[in-house]
């Protein structure tokens, strides 16, 4: 008989909420061997790393966005010819 894995990821744990709720069952359950529990903490501290390297590069893309608008001097209202 062919075992499928008690784990199946998406691209991200976090982008399933479906998933999430799964694994927590299962956990909950006490269903997930000590390997398979050894893999999920791996992989949510890769993930959880991934996520606070994207959130420092949109803060760096946010704090140049905001020094870029306090630098630049107030827009004049455009006037049309009437």
């Amino acid at each position: 008989m062919i075992q499928t894995p008690a784990i199946v990821y998406a691209n991200r744990l976090c982008d399933s909420e479906t998933m999430t709720n799964k694994l927590i069952y299962q956990i909950k359950q006490d269903r997930l061997s000590t390997k398979e529990l050894d893999k999920l903490q791996a992989r949510c501290t890769a993930e959880l790393s991934e996520l606070r390297q994207e959130l420092n590069e949109l803060l760096k893309e946010l704090r140049a966005i905001a020094d870029g608008s306090n630098n630049r001097p107030a827009a004049q209202p455009e006037r049309t010819a009437a």
